[in-house]
């Protein structure tokens, strides 16, 4: 036996304590042709897949969905469903109105820049059995069966946002290890001739995925991280070598003798040979 003790109740998962109301609950199997690009104006819906594969389209955006993977749809919000290929997808697709979570406008489950669609797999299990005793309630009326729906759709709605956090923190993670294990490749090699196809394809992922990343974790993209690299490392052969221009812009990766020299200035304010004269104690700096 388990054993819990219950503590003080902290703040819970909707505003005043107030229990959402389940609108339906319905079991679907869908084809490749699937729902059309629908919305739901008074209540929110929570749709996952049991089986098979399906293609969700929302927030303008289209993604593939697999078992245990869930989509949580504000009131209003358009989107579609369907199967990919050939063989159907099972959902189980919930409305509930009434829903006032935290922080939130009525009947929307995440924030407007929160990611709606939980790619959770095994990890959405709890949430799943949840919704099979909420079926079974619906399926078998009883006499207390109002109270019962409000009491489950509550569970459901607060384990889903738990999955929903436990997955966006997951995402945090790996976005930032991706971040950073691509900063330590270019560290290493940013004096070859990269390409931000060639480092998406070292990092094995898509390159715009690999952009939006790499900038919210070093504050720069790719491309631009490089460049800093390559021009930390001009500034330190020309403060401590005799090398010509030329050859430390060719050490550098930059042939063009003319765009090395441009570019050095745009970022550093001042030309390679002025900021070798100052580096080397033979010009004072200029004031700006």
């Amino acid at each position: 036996m388990i054993q819990f003790t219950a503590h003080s109740q902290g703040r819970g998962s909707f505003e005043d304590n107030l229990l959402p109301s389940l609108v339906y609950i319905c079991p679907i199997v869908l084809d490749h042709e699937g729902q059309a690009m629908h919305a739901h104006a008074g209540h929110a819906e929570l749709l996952l897949v049991r089986e098979g594969i399906g293609v969700v389209r929302i927030e303008g955006r289209q993604e593939d969905l697999f078992p245990g993977d869930f989509v949580l749809c504000g009131a209003g919000e358009p989107h579609s469903f369907r199967a990919k290929g050939e063989r159907p997808a099972a959902v189980v697709s919930c409305g509930f109105a009434n829903l006032t979570c935290r922080g939130l406008k009525e009947n929307c489950f995440v924030g407007s820049n929160d990611r709606c669609i939980v790619h959770a797999g095994e990890g959405s299990r709890p949430l799943d059995e949840i919704l099979y005793v909420l079926e079974s309630v619906v399926d078998n009326p009883q006499t207390n069966q109002e109270e019962l729906c409000s009491y489950l759709s509550a569970s459901a709605v607060t384990v889903a946002l738990k999955i929903h956090r436990a997955a966006a923190k997951q995402a945090e993670q790996t976005h930032y290890q991706l971040g950073i294990r691509t900063q330590m490749y270019l560290d290493r090699h940013y004096l070859e001739n990269l390409t931000l196809d060639s480092i998406a394809q070292a990092m094995e992922v898509s390159k715009y995925h690999l952009d939006r990343v790499f900038l919210a974790t070093t504050g720069c993209t790719p491309v631009q991280y490089i460049t800093r690299r390559r021009l930390a490392h001009a500034q330190t052969l020309l403060a401590s070598t005799q090398q010509t221009v030329q050859h430390i812009a060719e050490q550098c990766g930059y042939t063009n003798y003319n765009y090395f020299t441009s570019l050095f200035r745009r970022n550093v304010g001042i030309t390679p040979r002025e900021y070798r004269k100052i580096a080397q104690g033979n010009m004072p700096r200029r004031n700006n």
